[in-house]
């Protein structure tokens, strides 16, 4: 395990989606290009203690995670752990624990996952080439890209360190623009749903709300019609569940019982009440964009989009059984 100088704790379902929503759904990728490049349209942070991200870093980065296949949010967290563990290479240490170099890797974890990435016969923890590519690895082989929280955590085994390397990679990646840029999740899955969401939530006119629309498709159209429980169908389907478009009772059934780890579908399932949104758990997106799902708060008589949080009391949850999708 590498040990870190700040925190030395030691299938897909392919829908027939518009050619907006497959713009959406990679744009972490290009929002990274985008941000890392300088250029406007992700958001990129000019102020406070996120001095953004060294331009000479950014090939290694993105190579790196093409090499270890960790997909469109690879080089957004390469660069967040390489910031908290040195600040890209301003503070290499060594740290208290013993760990080194660019990505503060222990010598036993360097034994197992160094590489020499530029071919100079020497695999260096103090090289940026060999040390991001070895952070790949590790990350690899720890459940990235499929799992970034358990693979964050390998990483450094503390909460606290994931959520900063996570947030900070959003920052990277652009997720404060839902307009141009797919928010970074921990699980590609989530990736996928979020998009989703903030396409449905961004058309004009935005989608209406028909009460049975789209029930008997499996999967949904791309834009409905939706009411609350073909709409919440819909994004489990965009992410990968192979679910069929249920009701809401079928949604109170279907999946895990309890709230999720990243999300949770949150469920009325009896008459004349029933209804059902999906909650983003806290760090996955931002406040505003926690609950999704149709609403006659947010637009009366319109479909799905994000909900305020502030629309929902606690009372008024208490009376929503709580499910989560398998691994979630």
């Amino acid at each position: 395990m590498a040990s870190r100088q700040r925190g030395s704790a030691g299938v897909s379902l392919l829908l027939a989606l518009p050619a907006a929503a497959l713009v959406l759904m990679v744009g972490a990728a290009v929002c990274i290009a985008a941000l890392f490049g300088g250029s406007a349209g992700c958001g990129a942070e000019a102020s406070g203690s996120l001095s953004g991200v060294p331009r000479k870093l950014v090939p290694i980065y993105e190579q790196a995670a093409a090499r270890y296949g960790l997909g469109a949010q690879g080089p957004s967290v390469l660069a967040a752990i390489n910031y908290v563990e040195t600040d890209f290479g301003t503070d290499m240490g060594p740290s208290s624990a013993g760990a080194e170099g660019w990505m503060q890797f222990l010598p036993e974890s360097w034994a197992s996952y160094g590489v020499d990435a530029d071919g100079d016969g020497i695999a260096d923890p103090a090289d940026p080439w060999d040390a991001i590519f070895a952070a790949a690895r590790l990350l690899k082989a720890s459940g990235a890209p499929s799992d970034w929280h358990e693979a964050i955590f390998s990483y450094n085994h503390a909460e606290w360190y994931v959520e900063e390397v996570l947030q900070r990679a959003r920052r990277y990646a652009g997720a404060g623009s839902v307009a141009s840029c797919e928010a970074l999740a921990p699980d590609e899955a989530v990736a996928r749903m979020i998009a989703e969401a903030s396409r449905l939530s961004a058309l004009r006119p935005r989608t209406a709300y028909v009460w049975g629309g789209s029930h008997g498709e499996s999967p949904t159209p791309a834009n409905g019609p939706f009411d609350c429980s073909s709409a919440v169908s819909h994004l489990l389907q965009v992410g990968g569940f192979e679910n069929p478009t249920m009701d809401t009772v079928g949604l109170s059934t279907w999946g895990e019982p309890g709230p999720g780890k990243w999300v949770t579908v949150l469920v009325k399932p009896y008459e004349p009440e029933a209804h059902t949104v999906i909650e983003f758990m806290s760090g996955v997106t931002p406040a505003s964009e926690r609950y999704w799902g149709t609403s006659g708060i947010v637009a009366p008589g319109h479909g799905p989009g994000w909900i305020p949080q502030s629309a929902f009391s606690a009372s008024y949850l208490r009376r929503f059984e709580p499910r989560h999708p398998p691994g979630l």
